[in-house]
Order: structure tokens, then sequence, then C-alpha cells
């Protein structure tokens, strides 16, 4: 038994597994890593809006589950 590892583009992705999935199931094991922002240059920012992105920088400072408590967080 052999183990190789792939880096596979998305665009080549479904063609890949197709592949993969038409060999013999008892010779062959598929596992798969998903990983979605292992590469930052594979997000596609003109998909977001101008708010999501003014929006982006503020996460986790608003949120209705954090415990009230005295600390000003927007001087982080």
């Amino acid at each position: 038994m052999h183990t190789i590892k792939l880096n596979i583009e998305d665009n080549i992705y479904s063609h890949i597994m197709f592949l993969l999935k038409s060999l013999n199931s008892k010779d062959i094991e598929i596992i798969e890593e998903k990983s979605m922002f292992s590469n930052t240059e594979n997000i596609h920012y003109e998909n977001w809006t101008q708010e999501e992105i003014r929006q982006i920088g503020k996460l986790g400072h608003d949120s209705k589950s954090f415990i009230d408590d005295k600390e000003d967080y927007s001087q982080w």
C-alpha cells in the first residue's frame, strides 16, 4: 500500500475525484482533508459586498453571547 498527498486546485478537483472514484474501491481508499483557507489567494473578494468587507474587521467585537463587562473592547 502506498500513500500520496495531492494539493489540487478547485478547477480540477471534480475531475480528479471522478477519476479516483472510478477505480476499484477495494484497491483505493480516498481520504479527503478539507481546508477552507489554506491558501488566501483562493479567496474571491469580488464576490463580497462592500458592506461585508467593511464589517469583516469588526467580527468578534459585538455579540449578544458576550458576558456584559466594563471593558471597552473597541480600543483593542
